[in-house]
């Protein structure tokens, strides 16, 4: 259990009622669960309990939200930084205890304009009265505005964390800025010269991480001309 959140069978057994069952009161509404980036549903510890015994009182919901959660690269989710996102998300709809409809995660360039689940989401903003994001730049590097404004029209507020949260702004810049040089090479010099031109500014980049720190030769020659004082 993670967050005050349980899975489908765990809330099953505690209820005393099928998992089917559980299933048809999720579309109902009469129990809704949170959904995960594998689409697994998830309940709040709380809400089970005060099914079980009517007498906990339990705050009441004002608002039902969309989480999003995005890092650029595959080295930043397997370092636990999508993880440590969601959960932070999690507990601040808990705080303002929000109904959180559905979680949406993915792992794409905040310049990608072909993101599966930013897609999804904004397809079913009928369904909610906020999105809450960690900060601007997780919907997306450029165009935030406007999506805000898109938001809006469905009466939809967009919420970020962002105070307090330390992100990796050189890590997320330079994929990004990979990524536009890449974008417009390609449009250039086709699909080929694309590829050709990332792969030599990935290698560059590399080249430059490796030597970090390393003492340039031409220092040393110049410190053994020097006159010792």
């Amino acid at each position: 259990m993670q967050n005050n959140l349980i899975d489908i069978s765990e809330a099953s057994q505690r209820l005393g009622v099928t998992i089917a069952t559980l299933r048809r009161w999720d579309t109902s509404g009469k129990l809704k669960s949170v959904r995960t980036f594998g689409n697994h549903r998830r309940y709040r510890l709380e809400e089970i309990e005060a099914l079980v015994n009517p007498t906990v009182d339990v705050p009441s919901t004002q608002k039902r939200a969309f989480i999003y959660c995005r890092v650029s690269t595959k080295k930043q989710q397997e370092s636990g930084n999508l993880q440590r996102q969601r959960d932070r998300l999690i507990q601040y709809c808990q705080d303002k205890h929000y109904t959180v409809v559905t979680l949406y995660e993915e792992v794409a360039s905040g310049l990608n304009d072909h993101r599966r689940e930013l897609t999804k989401l904004l397809r079913n903003l009928s369904d909610v009265d906020v999105v809450v994001v960690e900060s601007a730049d997780r919907l997306a590097r450029f165009g935030y505005s406007y999506l805000k404004e898109s938001a809006a029209s469905f009466n939809v507020e967009i919420e970020t964390i962002e105070q307090g949260v330390k992100l990796q702004p050189n890590e997320e810049m330079v994929n990004d800025l990979v990524s536009i040089v890449t974008c417009f090479s390609a449009r250039l010099y086709g699909a080929r010269g694309g590829r050709k031109l990332k792969k030599t500014i990935v290698q560059t980049l590399e080249k430059l991480e490796q030597n970090r720190g390393e003492p340039d030769e031409n220092d040393d020659e110049s410190d053994s001309n020097r006159p010792h004082k």
